[in-house]
């Protein structure tokens, strides 16, 4: 079938304005307000990523894939463009170049450029967009061609043309719900993820840390802000974008949901290369899977991580297709890919870029020889894509993947210690009852497989093993049941069993799922799309539970999209220190934090650490020979008040993080004693007895 005739039978032109119309009723009938922020730091982050996407348009040509279809054009502009964006980010951040007027020009000659090179596409310039005609073959697939696999022809739909493009209309509520979360200022969602705690810590703080100071920066006191952090190199252009931190926030957040909107676009279209059913199919299956919504609710990275691998995924089938001819290259841009979801996340290293190259080996050759070179490029041109982030840690800390393998590079930088090290490695190691194979498959079972809110959902299982059993094309089924087999490996064996950690098993599962639709019988077919939309209700279902429980209270709905200020101003119960803090204090206050490292909403000077790095307060709390010597550090560090958080300091000595024994309540009572610390309020939440934190002012006198 050729794509020309395919296009015939392309979806209504009405399909787009409709189904923006559905979900933007969805959230009115939400929040009114809502739509407002959407118009506003929604046309910012849209604006940020297509610069970004319509720029790398001109990177797609340096890979030589020969004549592409305009589908393919865009979405590899989009990866390549995005993640170019984040790394030219990173080296000029690292400059010192962060000033808002240089990036908005910038961002506009980006955009302009890539409107160039769209047009001379639109005109078929270089060569054409449209795709070759595929001959099906006639007779069983000669020996000569066994490195390629040829499309599966699913001519057989049991709908029209015209009604399966509105089946993209399942995933309207979904669409809805991600921006709705989206726009939630961070700090509410979700109770799982300890109500956004890492967003707080680092994913929006390291970011607004490197605006205010101006440069990307070495951080001794948060171990975290070395990590590879891609999605946070957007979050920074973000804030730069909106001239500060928490204004930008709210656009920060909504490139994190428009990023899974990317990743259902890269879902559809890798099943596209199988045609078109299987492409909606795939990307219907991506769309109304839980977790691209509910990640969509915190600017955490799994979303950029999941654009990229899926998009990696693509690149590997259409290099085992007839059309791409030139399936080398392919692999070469699949392992760039890849590369780029692991500056996402360090455990996309072993979860996706391991997996996917074991994938490319076992896929489109003839010969042992060709499956290693296959692997070895694989591994290269993801390591060169992952380079940026190895080399910032190289500068800085001496160690690559710096904090992992601190007994193969034994480097301490500032802020850290072989100590550090190794609470680490055990804090991030399995907990007590996990260490048995049985322990941890059961784990797989009650986070994955029964999770309480059904963020894969059983239709994705079902259809993927489906996919596996039934459809054509039997490579793909074994490069991808690979991928999945070996995620579901090592996801068992190194990580420490976060339901998030195996969000990665979606790009397999889906891609799977949606090949179940490839050339089969109405039937099984019919059968396949009832469990689809029945799937996509179970999942939405789970899914509005925690959104109900977050933003709905007895009085009706909590209207707090794009407003801070209840954070800032310590309206949210748990947070009344804040209201203080950023209010009451002198401007010129310098807080130290004891125990919190949430340090987001605080508006004046703030100094803390993570509990895995060295806290200068605590190693000169146990140096002391008496309390004097404490007030001396207080006084060379300029620290004009003290917040020490007890639930927080609770809650860390409840888990395997830990916290240091030294600080107790008797230590700050004698500090008070001596004249050192003056006690000046307790924060408390409701009825309770005792205060979940406590501030001083330091005496100077």
């Amino acid at each position: 079938m050729s794509e020309q005739n395919q296009q015939s039978h392309g979806p209504s032109r009405l399909l787009p304005i409709v189904g923006v119309g559905v979900v933007l009723l969805i959230i009115l009938s939400q929040s009114p307000r809502a739509v407002l922020f959407l118009v506003t730091d929604g046309v910012v982050a849209a604006a940020i990523l297509s610069a970004a996407s319509l720029a790398g348009l001109w990177l797609v040509p340096l890979f030589r894939l020969g004549d592409l279809p305009l589908r393919w054009h865009l979405l590899l502009g989009d990866g390549l463009g995005i993640g170019a964006l984040a790394t030219l980010v990173l080296a000029l951040g690292l400059a010192g170049v962060t000033g808002r007027m240089v990036w908005v020009v910038l961002l506009a000659c980006c955009g302009l450029a890539g409107v160039a090179k769209l047009l001379l596409l639109l005109r078929g310039v270089p060569g054409r967009v449209a795709e070759p005609p595929v001959e099906m073959p006639r007779g069983p697939k000669p020996a000569a061609r066994s490195d390629l696999e040829t499309p599966v022809d699913d001519s057989v739909a049991p709908l029209p043309r015209r009604g399966l493009y509105w089946l993209w209309f399942a995933a309207c509520p979904f669409a809805a719900l991600a921006l709705l979360v989206a726009l939630v200022p961070p700090g509410l969602l979700w109770a799982e993820e300890g109500n956004g705690y890492d967003v707080l810590e680092y994913h929006l703080q390291m970011p607004r840390e490197y605006l205010e100071s101006g440069r990307i920066e070495y951080a001794p006191h948060n171990v975290y802000a070395n990590f590879p952090a891609a999605a946070e190199m957007l979050y920074l252009l973000a804030m730069v974008s909106q001239g500060g931190a928490v204004a930008g926030a709210s656009v920060a957040k909504l490139i994190n949901a428009l990023l899974a909107f990317l990743t259902v676009a890269a879902a559809w279209l890798a099943g596209r290369e199988k045609g078109p059913t299987v492409g909606v199919y795939t990307g219907l299956l991506a769309a109304t899977a839980g977790w691209l919504t509910y990640l969509s609710g915190v600017a955490y990275v799994e979303n950029a991580m999941l654009f990229f691998a899926m998009l990696s995924a693509a690149a590997v089938i259409r290099a085992g297709t007839n059309r791409g001819k030139t399936p080398l290259r392919w692999i070469v841009l699949a392992g760039v890919l890849a590369g780029l979801s692991a500056g996402c996340k360090y455990t996309a290293i072993v979860l996706i870029v391991l997996p996917m190259a074991m994938a490319v080996s076992v896929g489109y050759w003839s010969s042992l020889r060709r499956r290693i070179v296959a692997f070895g490029v694989f591994v290269l041109c993801a390591a060169a894509a992952f380079a940026p982030w190895m080399l910032k840690n190289v500068v800085f800390t001496h160690n690559p993947v710096f904090p992992l393998a601190g007994d193969v590079f034994g480097t301490y930088p500032d802020g850290w210690s072989a100590e550090c090290s190794a609470h680490f490695k055990r804090a991030h190691a399995p907990g007590p009852g996990e260490e048995s194979v049985g322990a941890r498959v059961g784990m797989l079972w009650s986070k994955v497989i029964a999770d309480k809110s059904q963020r894969f959902g059983p239709a994705v299982f079902l259809l993927a093993i489906g996919g596996l059993v039934t459809a054509r094309g039997r490579r793909l089924g074994l490069q991808f049941g690979l991928v999945l087999l070996v995620q579901l490996g090592l996801w068992l064996a190194l990580t420490h069993l976060y339901a998030r950690f195996a969000v990665v098993f979606l790009v397999p599962l889906v891609i799977l799922g949606g090949r179940f639709f490839g050339g089969l019988q109405t039937p099984l077919h019919k059968a396949g799309l009832l469990a689809l939309l029945a799937g996509a209700a179970w999942n939405l279902t789970f899914l509005t539970g925690p959104y109900r429980n977050h933003l709905h209270t007895d009085a009706g709905r909590i209207s707090i999209e794009g407003t801070p200020e209840v954070f800032i101003d310590g309206q949210v119960p748990g947070t009344q220190h804040l209201d203080v803090i950023n209010n009451e204090l002198p401007e010129d206050s310098r807080v130290l934090l004891v125990g919190e490292a949430r340090a987001f909403y605080f508006l004046r000077d703030v100094r803390y650490c993570v509990v895995f790095n060295r806290s200068p307060f605590v190693e000169a709390v146990e140096s002391a020979t008496d309390v004097s010597k404490v007030r001396a550090w207080l006084m060379a560090n300029g620290v004009t008040h003290v917040y020490v958080g007890w639930s927080e300091i609770g809650r860390l000595r409840r888990s395997r993080y830990g916290f240091p024994a030294v600080v107790t309540q008797e230590l700050f009572e004698r500090l008070a004693a001596a004249g050192i610390l003056e006690h000046t309020h307790s924060f408390k939440v409701g009825g309770a007895s005792r205060p979940y934190a406590e501030l001083y002012e330091v005496v100077t006198k």
